[in-house]
């Protein structure tokens, strides 16, 4: 049988990887063997690494949600406390806008009694002396001295009153 020369190159090819699978068959599998190792090591560690950062995630997410929650309560208690602190003040103002009122109307009051009575003063003071003026103008001593008394008691009865 004669081969030609493709033929002679086809069948050492196929011996030297024949023999180099035999030589070399465990360093090959051997190195496949801790490429594959390493490869599923890096995959569990890949797995593990997004396992802790989905932990961490979720973590993360409900902390968040735990401040946002807070938030909203410290916000909710803020509001509901300026609110009672507006009300006391609207309560604490018109108690003292009507303590303010009353203390205006006793001081009016105050003020009318006395222009009363001195408006009374000088009204008396006034019929007091032009009486006298009249009597000693037109009466005689005896006559003015009883209705000086006379009057004199029923001005004095009248301030009384």
């Amino acid at each position: 049988m004669y081969f030609d020369e493709t033929a002679w190159v086809a069948i050492a090819f196929i011996l030297f990887f024949v023999l180099v699978w035999k030589r070399g068959k465990k360093a090959i599998l051997s190195l496949l063997d801790e490429r594959s190792l390493l490869i599923e090591k890096e995959l569990n560690e890949a797995k593990s690494l997004k396992e802790e950062a989905l932990e961490e995630l979720r973590l993360a997410l409900q902390n968040q949600k735990n401040v946002s929650d807070e938030a909203e309560n410290l916000i909710k208690d803020a509001k509901e406390t300026a609110k009672k602190i507006q009300e006391e003040a609207n309560l604490k103002s018109l108690v003292m806008i009507k303590r303010k009122e009353e203390q205006a109307k006793q001081k009016i009051l105050s003020l009318e009694a006395e222009a009363i009575k001195n408006i009374k003063e000088i009204t008396s003071s006034i019929v007091i002396e032009s009486s006298k003026a009249y009597i000693k103008e037109k009466l005689d001593n005896k006559e003015n001295i009883n209705l000086i008394l006379k009057s004199s008691n029923e001005i004095r009865s009248f301030n009384l009153k």
